[in-house]
C-alpha cells in the first residue's frame, strides 16, 4: 500500500545531468500534438484550472458542486466539462513561428494522460502497484498542480515584487533598474523606469506586475520538474474515507504539526506530510523520507478525521472548492481569511556577519490561534523531528527551483 523511491530520474527535460535517460520525450510529444491541433484549427480556448479527468472523480450523476470562494462561497452544480474553466489560461499570448499557441495546453494534457494511468494503478491495487515510470508521472502531475494555478502565478508575482522592494530599499532606483535589466524576467529596457516607480503598487496588488504568460507557463513547468524530483523521495501511502472528501484548485496540501506556525524549513522538502485527495473516498498521504507512516497504509479514516482533512483542503484553496453533487460541506466549514500575499524576514546567518531575507507566501491557517494541530491525528507519530539535510543530489534539485 506504500511506495517510495529515490529522486534520481524524474526531471523530464530540465537539468538533464541529474536525471536518467527517458525513452519518452514529453516536450517533443507535446509540440507535435500542439502543432497538429493548430493545423486542424482545433485550438481550445477554454482551459480547466484543474484536470478534467480529476474533476470527473467527484461527479454524481454527471455533475459536481463548485463553491466559489471569491464570491461569498456561492455554490452551483454543473458537469465536470464545464467546471473550473478559464479562457486562454494556458495559451501563449505571443507565440513564435516555431511554437503553437496551445503548446502548454498540449504539454499539460500529456502529463495528465500519463498520470491518469498511474492513478488507475493506485485505484486497482494501491501505490505499490506503480513501477518507477508510473511513480515519476504521478509525482510530476502532483508537482504541476502546485505550479499551474492562478494562486501560483500570483505568489510568484508577489515574491518578485517584494524582492524588487528590498533591492530598492537597499540599493536605490539605479540598483533596481540594473537588477531588472540583468535578471531572468522579461522586462524591456524602455519599461524599467516605470517598473521602478511602480514597486509599491505591485506590492499592494501583485497581479499588476506585467509578466508575459509565456514566462508564467515556462516557470510553472520548470518548477514542477524540480518539485517532482523531491516528491519522488517521499513515502506514498493511500487511505480510504467513509465521509466524502472535497478537493480544490490547490489540491496538494502541506500538513505541518502546527498549521498556525509552519516550520521555516517546510515546503515541499520539509513539510512532514503532503496530502492529495485522490477522489471523494481516498487520499494520498506523502510522508517525508525520514518519517514512517504510523497508521497502517490502506486504513480507513473516521468521519471526524475526514472532516478534519476537509477543513485543511478548504483552507488551502484559493478560488474554489469542488465537492460531490449534493454535498454542501465546503459551504459550511470554517474558512480562514486569505492572508497577505507575501511575507519577508531578515535572518542573521549563524557564525557570520551576513544576513539574508527570507521570503514566503503564507497560507490561510498561518498565524491563526485556532488553527489545526496534527491534522488527522493518527497520521502523526510521537515526535516529529526537523527535516533532514538534503543529500547533494537533492540539494541540486532544490537549487534549481528558482
Amino acid at each position: 500500500m506504500a511506495r517510495h523511491s529515490s529522486a534520481n530520474a524524474v526531471l523530464f527535460g530540465y537539468a538533464p545531468e541529474m536525471g536518467a535517460e527517458l525513452t519518452y520525450d514529453l516536450w517533443a510529444t507535446a509540440a507535435a500534438r500542439a502543432a497538429a491541433m493548430t493545423a486542424a484549427g482545433q485550438e481550445p480556448r477554454r482551459h480547466h484550472l484543474v484536470p478534467r479527468f480529476y474533476i470527473d472523480r467527484w461527479a454524481v450523476d454527471g455533475r459536481v458542486r463548485v463553491v466559489d470562494l471569491l464570491r461569498g462561497r456561492n455554490a452551483y452544480e454543473l458537469s465536470p466539462a464545464q467546471a473550473a474553466l478559464e479562457t486562454d489560461f494556458y495559451r501563449l499570448d505571443e507565440p513564435d513561428d516555431e511554437t503553437s499557441p496551445v503548446y502548454w495546453e498540449a504539454w499539460l494534457s500529456e502529463v495528465e494522460r500519463k498520470a491518469a494511468a498511474s492513478i488507475a494503478r493506485i485505484d486497482a491495487a494501491g501505490p505499490g502497484a506503480m513501477d518507477d515510470e508510473a511513480h515519476q508521472w504521478l509525482c510530476l502531475f502532483l508537482a504541476v498542480q502546485m505550479t499551474r494555478s492562478r494562486s501560483a502565478r500570483l505568489r510568484r508575482r508577489a515574491m518578485i515584487a517584494e524582492q524588487m522592494a528590498r533591492v530598492l530599499e537597499i540599493g536605490g532606483p539605479g540598483e533596481l533598474a540594473r537588477e531588472l535589466s540583468a535578471g531572468d524576467q522579461s522586462f524591456a529596457s524602455e519599461d524599467l523606469e516605470k517598473l521602478v516607480a511602480d514597486v509599491e503598487r505591485f506590492r499592494t496588488d501583485p497581479s499588476q506586475l506585467p509578466l508575459p504568460r509565456k514566462e508564467d507557463l515556462e516557470s510553472s513547468a520548470k518548477a514542477a520538474t524540480h518539485i517532482a524530483g523531491i516528491l519522488m523521495t517521499r513515502h506514498v501511502t493511500l487511505y480510504g474515507t467513509r465521509r466524502a472528501l472535497i478537493t480544490c484548485d490547490e489540491p496538494v496540501i502541506e500538513l505541518h504539526e502546527y498549521m498556525a506556525n509552519p516550520a521555516i524549513g517546510g515546503g515541499v522538502w520539509g513539510a512532514p506530510i503532503l496530502a492529495f485527495p485522490l477522489g471523494p473516498y481516498s487520499v494520498l498521504a506523502m510522508y517525508r523520507r525520514d518519517l514512517e507512516p504510523p497508521l497502517e497504509p490502506g486504513s480507513m479514516l473516521t468521519t471526524s478525521e475526514a472532516i478534519d482533512l476537509n477543513s485543511s483542503i478548504l483552507a488551502n484553496a484559493h478560488s474554489f472548492a469542488i465537492a460531490c453533487a449534493g454535498d454542501s460541506i465546503a459551504e459550511r466549514l470554517y474558512l480562514p481569511s486569505q492572508p497577505v500575499s507575501i511575507r519577508s524576514q531578515l535572518i542573521d546567518l549563524p557564525n557570520s556577519d551576513e544576513s539574508l531575507f527570507r521570503f514566503w507566501t503564507p497560507r490561510r491557517w498561518e498565524g491563526q490561534h485556532d488553527a489545526p494541530v496534527r491534522v488527522v491525528n493518527r497520521w502523526w507519530s510521537g515526535h516529529i523531528p526537523a527535516a533532514p539535510r538534503p543529500t547533494p543530489e537533492e540539494q541540486k534539485i532544490i537549487d534549481g527551483w528558482g
